[in-house]
């Protein structure tokens, strides 16, 4: 986003998008990362964010199900996709999906953390999407 950034600090910052539409991403709780558009003065939750840290695999259930009580609270608040960042080393993400249906896409920490890897990717290009800028 850096050559869109209109303002930032440390919780937020805002860009201008494609369209010309500022969209702000702002680091909060529940959820952890919110993107937000503003469409000709009212403000359109777009993408809600949880990060679950921890690799301990038989706590990933745990960490799931706190995904999904973020979301369903997201999901109330009006936004429209959901993410959810987690360690998906040694776990099925099929029963991820069980824990927390809500969620639309989950990408593994280490390759979003490392900019590496088909999830790295898929991440980036979803975020440029959601936030209206073009991927360099």
């Amino acid at each position: 986003v850096k050559g869109h950034i209109i303002s930032q600090d440390e919780r937020r910052i805002t860009i201008q998008n494609a369209a010309g539409r500022r969209v702000t991403i702002a680091l909060a709780s529940d959820p952890d990362i919110r993107i937000q558009e503003d469409f000709e003065g009212q403000l359109r939750n777009k993408v809600a964010i949880e990060i679950k840290g921890g690799t301990d695999v038989s706590n990933a259930h745990n960490r799931a199900g706190e995904a999904e009580k973020s979301h369903q609270k997201a999901k109330k608040d009006g936004f429209r996709d959901y993410w959810t960042i987690i360690s998906k080393a040694g776990l099925s993400v099929e029963k991820l999906k069980s824990e927390s249906p809500t969620t639309n896409d989950w990408f593994d920490v280490a390759q979003v953390l490392g900019r590496e890897g088909e999830d790295w990717d898929q991440f980036k290009s979803r975020f440029a999407d959601a936030a209206g800028i073009p991927l360099k």
